[in-house]
């Protein structure tokens, strides 16, 4: 009864799945199997190869052979194959995962659905938050914990004979870092965030490979730190002239679904995962007033799988496009930084980073995104025009030229808070301290201190001194206000305050990485 529920779902979600769309291909139900490899790859799965150069597509060797070794296997019974495959564990099968893609850029990779077994599930779930949200079913990491082993076994047997739905995504809507407009924040049920990572770990072993160095965003040993020292190093030479600093409008919310999906089957020659990864982008949205939403676009932000589709998608779009294309194109030098939707693109020379600037439009509407012109912009950065060059804003810090203190004649680059992450974080303290302050002081300050040395961790960086110590004076201020808001009685005075900071021993605004990260690399000059 499963098997024969397995093919009616796969034929009626194939045939759901493909149709429509940029470069439509057939419909893939029964006779998906039947198509050689070769003849998808050069027909189907993205039309012409003329229309976009920088798809990388497989050269059908692979895949036929794999074809035939899974023709071969076809008389067996799936528990036949299932006892004659060696138990492996979670990290091998990553790793040779890893291995494969790394090898053979072009190769595609089937039967990724039968890796959801019970141990990679068991994983998943020891890797998700466990203070994260309850979904629409109430149900919290605790709870799904409390009889763990029965609930992931019926999970599995329910993903072996397809039998798992995606349960609807609850919504609630938050505010926006250094904005007075709202975010929507997507919150998946329990299994669906352990079936999620599963599927996440799979796919960041395989695409892995493929990212490009300049993608730092939702990566694995990757973090923000060393992207700015290291572009701040970089950018010290004066090689970079002028900046394109731009930004994607509700970028997660616009993702084209049936691109994303070719996109996939790039690397992914296994069609149960990717109807797996379209269950998701189709589950219905429970908002706030109950309303339900069928999203035709976008992935929702909260959901596990969500950062690594989204890198994927502006793999495609941005960043070939930009190594493949726009450095051939430029006559001189190009670098970029990308972390999610937020990138800078340095040039050496002005009119390259106009053609870019005018070009990058153009190349977003194709894949159903738009720039956003009020965050987007073209800057001069020019190290031997200090006074007169602008500055650019990248991960909440602002990148400017500044001559040394020593030499005057002499720049170089520095990093400081913006403005406006600054008036977000002293603002969020105050609505913080103002709601929580009736707590017990020792529990006040004690969550106070995490605050502060998370805050230092990110934003306490050498030369960025003037503005840690304001939001420093800042919170300050704000402690000792709403503190003596605790009661109608003044509970301290100003000399009295100062006396007890040492006794509460917050932390000071220590510079979190004070050594110099290597320099980028900047690429050969196009001939």
């Amino acid at each position: 009864m499963c098997a024969e529920k397995r093919r009616n779902d796969c034929s009626e979600e194939g045939g759901t799945l493909n149709s429509g769309g940029p470069g439509a291909e057939p419909s893939r139900g029964e006779n998906h199997e039947a198509a050689s490899g070769s003849q998808r790859n050069e027909e189907t799965e993205w039309g012409d190869r003329e229309s976009d150069p920088l798809i990388i597509v497989g050269d059908g060797r692979t895949d036929h052979m794999a074809k035939e070794r899974a023709d071969g296997h076809r008389g067996q019974s799936t528990h036949a194959r299932e006892r004659s495959t060696p138990i492996r564990s979670v990290s091998s099968t990553l790793s040779a995962l890893r291995a494969k893609a790394g090898k053979e850029p072009k190769h595609r990779f089937r039967s990724l659905a039968r890796l959801l077994d019970r141990q990679m599930l068991a994983e998943a779930f020891g890797r998700l938050r466990q203070t994260a949200a309850a979904g629409i079913d109430g149900v919290s990491y605790a709870q799904y914990e409390e009889n763990l082993n029965e609930n992931l076994t019926n999970l599995t047997r329910r993903l072996k004979c397809g039998q798992y739905r995606a349960q609807k995504v609850r919504r609630r809507w938050i505010p926006k870092v250094g904005s007075d407009k709202l975010r929507p924040l997507g919150i998946p049920v329990v299994e669906d965030k352990i079936v999620q990572q599963a599927v996440r770990m799979i796919l960041e072993s395989i695409w892995e490979a493929d990212f490009v160095e300049e993608s730092i965003g939702y990566r694995p040993g990757r973090g923000a730190h060393q992207a700015l020292l290291a572009l701040r190093e970089t950018l010290n030479d004066g090689c970079c002239r002028w900046v394109v600093e731009a930004d994607i409008r509700g970028y997660f919310e616009n993702i084209d679904h049936r691109w994303l999906v070719r996109m996939l089957e790039q690397r992914i020659d296994d069609q149960r995962l990717i109807r797996l990864i379209v269950k998701w982008l189709k589950a219905g949205i429970l908002e706030e007033d109950g309303r339900t939403v069928d999203p035709e676009s976008g992935t929702p932000q909260g959901g596990v799988i969500s950062p690594i589709l989204a890198n994927i998608y502006l793999h495609f779009v941005q960043d070939l496009w930009i190594k493949r294309e726009v450095t051939k194109r430029c006559k001189g030098r190009v670098l970029f930084r990308r972390y999610a939707d937020d990138s800078v693109v340095c040039f050496e020379r002005k009119d390259d980073a106009e053609e870019y600037l005018k070009a990058l439009p153009e190349r977003l509407a194709k894949f159903h995104l738009e720039l956003a012109s009020e965050k987007s912009s073209m800057v001069q950065f020019n190290r031997w025009k200090p006074d007169t060059s602008g500055k650019f804003t990248f991960l909440g810090f602002d990148f400017y030229w500044a001559r040394t203190r020593r030499n005057p004649k002499y720049a170089v680059v520095k990093l400081r808070t913006t403005s406006k992450k600054l008036r977000a974080s002293v603002l969020a303290m105050k609505e913080w301290l103002k709601s929580s302050r009736s707590q017990r002081l020792p529990d006040l300050i004690g969550t106070l201190r995490r605050k502060l040395q998370g805050y230092w961790n990110y934003y306490a960086i050498r030369g960025n001194s003037a503005m840690t110590a304001k939001y420093d004076r800042e919170v300050k201020f704000l402690l000792f206000k709403w503190l003596n808001r605790r009661s109608q009685r003044r509970s301290f005075t100003w000399n009295q305050f100062i006396s007890l900071l040492p006794s509460w021993k917050l932390p000071p605004p220590r510079i979190a990485f004070p050594s110099p990260q290597l320099p980028l690399p900047w690429p050969d000059t196009p001939a």
